[in-house]
């Protein structure tokens, strides 16, 4: 058994002040409570680890936005092309490295070579790993056929998950298919004004993309509705389904989601990167829908820092306290990725939370941490101590 004598330790529900941690030799928290009186203490607030509820780990960086989301889709793909399996595996474990020095200990990751799990495996990382899917010319046998052969594979600490990849890429039988294996999954949704165009109409530049690609059926009939109602039509606006970015949304398809109970993330460096417009989260969490934050992929942010996430957050949505933010980081993320043993700190849990240098006041402690002016002096994954040792290094 290890045992942590802090400060300050955040429960969720409040302060333990100070707090007493003890794990055992699974990594798993056995023990979380008051410390007795004249326990020797160390000077930090111990916070849950972060949950990055979004990312592509396997994407590089492709330089600036270019003027149309097209074209940036054009530059990563023709960037992924270039890469091969093994450095994507070195991508990914440089790019979880970069997360554990900013406090993320969880992470749900987009796989779509089949590389991820093995290496969130090894590193020990929890969150979810979902395997992506496209195909947007895929009837229902060759639907069913591509997903023999993206099996869901994980760990207890990060299994696996279906992500279709949005509804301007995936099929309607491809989707179905998807919702039949009632795993939880992850969709890009209503995440352009061309996305919607496209579903409405059937017209616009993703339809030209598809047809470049050869990807556009020849009897395709747009379906007549947004992204949101779309999803619900097709019985894919759940509980276990992950709407990732939601940058559009049409009236009434906030409360759609809410009522459907599925979750949300939000990527506050891609909305800097491609100079949108924030979305209401807000209004989204005052109608009780779990908004989580995710980093997305390098391709479109300048780094892979859920503290950086949560300093930009604080400029987007400004009325959002920092502790709000962080249950946005931690609790949020953890729901939006069906994950039980994350994001908290409490007996049962995985034993993954990082220290912030703090003596009288814990809540000051955490905005300086949100808003950039603290960082991690370790992080626990696990129950494991890193203080400035990269996953990267240990191969």
């Amino acid at each position: 058994m290890r045992t942590l004598a802090a400060r300050h330790v955040f429960v969720g529900t409040g302060w333990l002040s100070p707090g007493l941690l003890a794990w055992d030799e699974d990594g798993v928290l056995i023990g979380v409570a008051r410390a007795p009186r004249g326990t020797r203490l160390t000077d930090v607030a111990v916070l849950p680890g972060l949950v990055n509820a979004h990312a592509h780990l396997q994407l590089k960086a492709v330089g600036d936005a270019p003027p149309n989301f097209v074209q940036w889709i054009g530059k990563v793909m023709a960037a992924r092309g270039r890469t091969s399996l093994p450095e994507l595996a070195t991508t990914v474990r440089a790019h979880l490295a970069a997360l554990l020095r900013g406090g993320c200990t969880a992470v749900g990751e987009i796989d779509n070579a089949g590389t991820s799990p093995r290496v969130l495996a090894r590193a020990n990382f929890a969150g979810r790993c979902y395997q992506e899917v496209t195909g947007f010319h895929l009837g229902r046998d060759d639907a069913r056929s591509l997903l023999r052969t993206r099996e869901q594979v994980g760990s207890d600490a990060c299994p696996g998950g279906i992500a279709p990849h949005a509804p301007y890429s995936v099929s309607a039988p491809l989707f179905a298919a998807c919702r039949s294996r009632r795993v939880p999954m992850a969709v890009h949704v209503a995440e352009l004004p061309e996305e919607q165009q496209f579903l409405h109409t059937g017209k616009g530049s993703l339809r030209d993309l598809l047809a470049k690609l050869d990807r556009l059926p020849r009897d395709f009939t747009a379906p007549g509705l947004g992204a949101v109602r779309y999803l619900e039509r097709l019985g894919c606006l759940l509980p276990r389904t992950l709407l990732v970015h939601c940058q559009e949304l049409e009236r009434g398809d906030a409360a759609r989601i809410s009522a459907a109970g599925a979750p949300i993330v939000v990527c506050p460096g891609t909305i800097r990167y491609f100079g949108r417009v924030p979305p209401p989260v807000e209004d989204w969490l005052r109608r009780g829908i779990p908004v989580a934050l995710g980093t997305d992929s390098r391709a479109s942010n300048r780094a892979l820092s859920m503290q950086d996430e949560l300093a930009e957050a604080t400029r987007l949505w400004p009325t959002l306290d920092p502790m709000r933010l962080l249950a946005m980081a931690t609790e949020n993320g953890a729901r939006a990725l069906s994950h039980r043993s994350i994001g908290r700190i409490r007996r049962g849990a995985r034993a993954d939370f990082f220290a912030i240098p703090c003596t009288e006041n814990p809540v000051a402690a955490v905005a300086s941490f949100v808003h950039g002016a603290l960082s991690p002096v370790a992080v626990w994954l696990a129950g494991g101590k890193h203080a400035g040792r990269l996953l990267a290094q240990q191969g």
